[in-house]
């Protein structure tokens, strides 16, 4: 006689691989197995539900997120989630169809923490008194 939960099988984990905050590797073990890189693979994180693939990037928290035309690896104190690069977002409904026949397209993300009013440099004096950008 078989028991009830001989037929159900295991869920699965999935553990990444990561060097230099880049994921390197990522296996799929039973949820009953250690991380399948053994003892000396450096730093490991379990990418379970997040569908982390190689080539992603980590931050220090172990939060996982596409290179999204990053040139490097986060850095140390940033999290996953506020770095990249602003990524242009075309206005959806009647707004984006009348701005898409008009030629207006988004050149930056206005939600971007660096396109914020209060993050924008602030005028600079030159060092003679005059001001950096005079008037044409």
């Amino acid at each position: 006689m078989f028991a009830v939960d001989s037929n159900c099988p295991l869920p699965m984990q999935e553990w990444a691989q990561v060097k230099d905050g880049v994921i390197v590797a990522v296996k799929s073990v039973r949820s009953n197995l250690p991380q399948p890189f053994g003892p000396d693979a450096g730093r490991v994180i379990n990418v379970t539900g997040a569908n982390a693939q190689i080539g992603y990037l980590v931050d220090h928290y172990g939060n996982v997120t596409p290179r999204e035309r990053r040139v490097g690896p986060i850095p140390d104190g940033q999290p996953a989630y506020l770095e990249g690069p602003p990524v242009p977002a075309i206005a959806s409904g009647p707004l984006g169809r009348a701005l898409a026949s008009a030629g207006v397209m988004p050149t930056k993300d206005p939600d971007h923490p660096d396109n914020w009013p209060q993050n924008r440099p602030t005028k600079q004096e030159a060092p003679d008194g005059t001001a950096d950008h005079p008037q044409a």
